[in-house]
């Protein structure tokens, strides 16, 4: 037995309609850490605890009104749904909390439901304290659409740096808001422990100075070998 795709809106919106819980990670194929969270979905679904729990995946640029309305601003993200309202929401990659939270709502039918809208502010606090490390970009590390977000990846490649990444291309509301957030005018940006370090000027020249290196989370030593 394998997660539900759910590939159409139609499939999504009939869904969401299930009385008992259902667990959707939305998703993209590029992203290594959402292939963490597909397996451990796939480990829930085999065990009798979540008998009682429905799981589906969603690959978000592929329904975007939907990611959209779900207020859906980084991947991974899973939704908890009862009777078509969200009740819950875990960003990133945080698997002790997706388990903990789907027991309590197995044992709890009074949760409230979330608002999909949530204020700009609190959905940029949210993707800034995604990871120790945000670098907001124009692309993806693997994919940088213009230079100096490939060349803000390769300094930190070139450091070890673990990281994660959003493309700001991808929604204009998150790209404008965090100029005005961080008061800085230009992308990429860098994150570290939440707080605003700079772009790739200011980056360079801590690089270039010998501080940079000891605040940035740095690869495990199972990734630096791979």
């Amino acid at each position: 037995m394998t997660v539900t795709v759910l590939k159409t809106t139609p499939e999504y919106v009939e869904f969401i309609k299930s009385k008992d819980l259902s667990v959707i990670h939305f998703f993209a194929p590029w992203a290594e850490q959402c292939q963490q969270v597909n397996d451990v979905l796939e480990e829930m679904k085999l065990l009798k605890d979540y008998d009682k729990v429905q799981f589906a995946m969603v690959e978000a640029e592929n329904l975007p009104e939907i990611s959209l309305k779900a207020g859906i601003t980084a991947i991974p993200t899973i939704l908890l749904y009862k009777n078509e309202e969200i009740i819950d929401r875990i960003e990133g990659v945080n698997t002790g909390l997706l388990t903990e939270r789907v027991k309590y709502h197995l044992v709890n039918e009074d949760a409230t439901p979330l608002t999909a809208e949530l204020t700009l502010e609190v959905r940029l606090k949210r993707l800034i304290n995604q990871a120790p490390c945000m670098v907001f970009m124009k692309g993806n590390r693997e994919h940088p659409r213009c230079g100096f977000s490939r060349t803000m990846i390769a300094l930190l490649d070139s450091h070890r740096a673990e990281y994660q990444t959003f493309d700001v291309l991808q929604d204009n509301t998150i790209r404008e808001g965090l100029k005005k957030f961080s008061d800085w005018p230009t992308y990429p940006q860098v994150y570290i422990n939440g707080e605003f370090i700079g772009g790739l000027d200011i980056v360079k020249e801590m690089s270039n100075s010998g501080n940079l290196d000891s605040m940035l989370p740095k690869k495990s030593t199972s990734q630096n070998r791979s």
